[in-house]
């Protein structure tokens, strides 16, 4: 694949490692005004003026939340987990699920229905449902299991939801190819199955892998954004007052979480959970042009594969047609007889 011909692709890539860089850098460079939650505004006289959540302003762009934190400022402390964990998760299906399937297809393919019939549930029981089961004892309590844990927790039971499609395309991939006439002929040759899997399936594997690592960012932002309604964050959550109330909130303010923590403020406040919500689905239409391209360009050139071998033999046969007259043409019986 030319990177030239994948300008959306690169620009929505730049767009991405921006939005990371800013994260990353925040905690570095960045005011820490979203820690210290403000309270109820008042006049010269005492009287209360209003309360948070506060909108948009000059002050706070993005409004504040019901703590009276800058949303802008939560955004960027969490954006870098949501791109970080959404990354880990998806570059690991694909890098540890491709490798077995390879290998399970190449040596050992009677263990494939074994695998199968393993991996049976996710394949009738919603991904959603699933985290959600496999999450719930461990992160929707208050308790003191530390933070890394319950996201590691996390990252593993993520990676196990999508680990079987991306095993099973994989292998179904392998094995598909492996049928193709080169391949055989490479094997009836003397070539050995490293030599086969580097030089024969791994070229025609690069492309789909690389279209599969985008999806399963999709689903994996999908999967957390679920998860984020049954309040079940990234990290766990904690409890804080405001005034005199309590409400589940994400301890590390990632994207996901700030939205189902704050999701039911969208009739009274709808500024609280548009603002990390808007967020998320730029990144869910930068990740779709980038989806959308790679597919585009890998259907094109299929097509172009496939028209070309046709036309270079119409080629051939219209430039022999003038050479073709009747006296080149011997009987079957004369050419026997004369040998």
């Amino acid at each position: 694949m030319r990177l030239r011909t994948y300008q959306r692709t690169k620009i929505s890539l730049g767009i991405l490692l921006v939005l990371l860089i800013a994260s990353i850098l925040y905690d570095y460079i960045g005011p820490e005004d979203y820690r210290s939650m403000l309270d109820q505004l008042y006049d010269n006289n005492g009287n209360v003026l209003e309360n948070p959540p506060y909108p948009p302003s000059k002050e706070y762009i993005l409004g504040t939340d019901r703590d009276g934190r800058d949303n802008l400022l939560l955004i960027l402390d969490g954006l870098k987990y949501t791109i970080a964990a959404v990354l880990i998760v998806s570059l690991a299906r694909v890098a540890l699920g491709a490798a077995m399937g390879i290998i399970t297809e190449t040596w050992a393919p009677f263990i494939k229905p074994f695998v199968q019939a393993f991996f049976l549930p996710f394949q009738y029981i919603p991904l959603l449902l699933l985290a959600v089961i496999l999450m719930d004892a461990v992160i929707f309590t208050f308790n003191e299991i530390p933070v890394i844990v319950k996201i590691e927790y996390q990252l593993i039971v993520l990676f196990l939801l999508g680990f079987p499609a991306v095993f099973f395309f994989t292998a179904d991939l392998v094995k598909e190819i492996s049928t193709k006439s080169y391949v055989t002929s490479s094997a009836l040759l003397g070539g050995s199955k490293f030599h086969i899997i580097k030089i024969q399936i791994l070229p025609h594997l690069k492309p789909h892998l690389v279209l599969l690592i985008v999806q399963q960012v999709l689903q994996t932002l999908q999967i957390l954004m679920g998860l984020a309604l049954f309040q079940l964050f990234l990290g766990g959550r904690h409890e804080e007052k405001i005034y005199n109330t309590h409400y589940p909130k994400s301890i590390t303010n990632e994207l996901a979480g700030l939205t189902g923590q704050n999701f039911w403020t969208l009739k009274s406040a709808p500024w609280v959970a548009f603002s990390s919500l808007g967020l998320l689905l730029i990144i869910f239409i930068l990740v779709i042009v980038i989806k959308n391209e790679i597919i585009t360009n890998m259907e094109s050139q299929t097509t172009q594969s496939g028209i070309s071998v046709p036309k270079i033999k119409q080629r051939d046969l219209e430039g022999d047609a003038g050479n073709i007259t009747p006296a080149k043409f011997i009987p079957i019986k004369q050419k026997v007889l004369d040998q």
